[in-house]
């Protein structure tokens, strides 16, 4: 699914490439096609939105540094408030329960098996928790 959103991502932030400046114009085209990835992912249609107008209002009227490509400048804006959308910083993991209860959800083939082996060999090899199946 993350690979599909990337590569969406890139296609999207492609169209920036070899211009001098960012305008309206070529912002909107990008910024329709980064919306259509988000909701190609199956991220809520409002969220999506708001997340394109936040962007459009950061890229406009941005003066593109001498170092900086338009392209190079829109990538930092969309990974910028992609982060902020997910939620910011890292969180670590709540183990302060006896037993400690993780829940995994997700789609089909999303990968919550191989992520639930590797989280066990983690907590087992690194956290010395005992785990329980």
């Amino acid at each position: 699914m993350f690979n599909n959103l990337s590569e969406k991502l890139d296609k999207a932030l492609h169209v920036l490439k070899g211009h001098g400046s960012i305008t309206e114009v070529n912002v909107a085209e990008t910024l329709k096609e980064v919306r259509r990835a988000l909701l190609d992912a199956d991220v809520n249609f409002k969220i999506a939105k708001e997340f394109t107008n936040t962007v459009k209002e950061k890229a406009l009227g941005q003066n593109v540094l001498t170092s900086l490509q338009p392209g190079q400048l829109m990538v930092k804006l969309v990974k910028d408030e992609l982060t902020e959308l997910m939620g910011g910083d890292a969180e670590g993991l709540n183990l302060s329960g006896t037993p400690s209860i993780i829940l995994m959800s997700g789609l089909q083939g999303s990968g919550k098996t191989t992520f639930s082996g590797k989280l066990a060999n983690f907590l087992k090899n690194k956290k010395q928790r005992n785990l329980y199946w």
